[in-house]
């Protein structure tokens, strides 16, 4: 029972995030991923798997919530700007700090290939 309600606030958490600090485009294909990676963990029951599951999730939402706030105080002229990147507003880092060698397993890269053949529409469709 206490998974399933740390699974729910972990979820709702990072909703909230992706509709606080994310643009409509990316919050789109956000949710729908989470959504998508909640479903498909629903039924799991190994403890190691779940910790993991829980801290990569933890993970991405504390990177989301931090480069969000960065963002806003860049934008209320409140931090330094030269701080990160040179791309300005548009600045999104996430994943460019991943190591290079990962090793994916077959269904991982299924589901990054989806991601991004979704990532190309969504940005044939703006």
């Amino acid at each position: 029972m206490a998974g399933r309600i740390q699974a729910l606030s972990l979820y709702k958490s990072l909703l909230r995030a992706h509709e606080k600090f994310l643009p409509q485009e990316m919050r789109q294909l956000g949710d729908a991923y989470v959504k998508s990676e909640f479903r498909l963990h629903k039924s799991v029951t190994k403890p190691n798997q779940l910790q993991q599951f829980f801290n990569e999730w933890n993970g991405y939402l504390a990177h989301i919530e931090q480069t969000g706030r960065e963002r806003h105080l860049k934008s209320a002229g409140l931090a330094d700007a030269g701080n990160r990147g040179t791309s300005g507003d548009n600045d999104v880092r996430f994943g460019r700090d991943a190591p290079v060698h990962i090793e994916f397993n077959e269904e991982q890269q299924s589901q990054l290939q989806k991601l991004r053949e979704e990532a190309t529409n969504a940005k044939k469709i703006t």
